[in-house]
């Protein structure tokens, strides 16, 4: 089963040129980190008009990795005259999953269920103020993942720069000590920003993800 992720930045209408340039840069950087970390996503990426991006997957086990690896990678930005610890920039996510009937090199010419279920599902955030979303096409597998997403948008609201930062590169298969060398900061204090950040139960629930998906019910 494939999948496609939506997203939009929320109140993108406010960033500057230069703020836009900083996002497409965390953007592509993290296209880059993932080629040098264990992080392995069989992913296509697009970004349309510096606010809205398209990633597809080929596994849809990986989907709410890839959601959250970018939701942290933009969330960890700190822009100029902004309070320095909450990230200033936040995403609307939809994951959507199903078959990709139309695939083609250039991910804004693909068509098929998973991305009309990503983009009906991103319009129908708007309106109830949701940051997370999922449409898989499966009833019963759809009312778990929304209780769950639910769930999880509460944990993230709370995060601070310094605990995206750490999910960042923990979602990166990073260990705390190797996180403490990017960071510079100890492995204790990293173990604690994770507990912050509400990893024991982000863990969890990406293994379950990837078991509901394996199973498709």
């Amino acid at each position: 089963m494939n999948a496609v992720i939506t997203a939009d930045i929320i109140d993108s209408t406010r960033l500057t040129k230069e703020s836009e340039d900083i996002v497409l840069q965390a953007i592509h950087q993290l296209v880059e980190d993932q080629k040098s970390t264990r992080t392995n996503l069989n992913s296509n990426l697009s970004i349309r008009r510096g606010d809205n991006i398209q990633i597809e997957l080929e596994d849809a086990r990986e989907a709410l990795k890839a959601a959250l690896l970018l939701k942290t990678a933009l969330n960890k930005i700190t822009l100029i005259g902004d309070n320095k610890t909450k990230p200033s920039i936040d995403l609307r996510i939809a994951i959507g999953t199903g078959a990709i009937h139309g695939h083609r090199d250039n991910v804004n010419e693909s068509t098929g269920e998973a991305y009309t279920n990503s983009g009906r599902t991103l319009d129908a955030m708007k309106k109830y103020k949701r940051t997370l979303a999922i449409k898989t096409g499966f009833s019963k597998l759809d009312a778990e993942l929304e209780t769950e997403f639910k769930l999880l948008e509460v944990i993230m609201s709370g995060w601070k720069v310094t605990s995206a930062e750490v999910m960042y590169w923990t979602l990166q298969g990073l260990n705390e000590i190797e996180i403490g060398q990017k960071l510079g900061k100890t492995q204790s204090a990293i173990n604690q920003r994770k507990k912050t950040a509400g990893w024991s139960g982000i863990e969890p629930l990406l293994e379950r993800f990837q078991t509901l998906m394996d199973r498709g019910e």
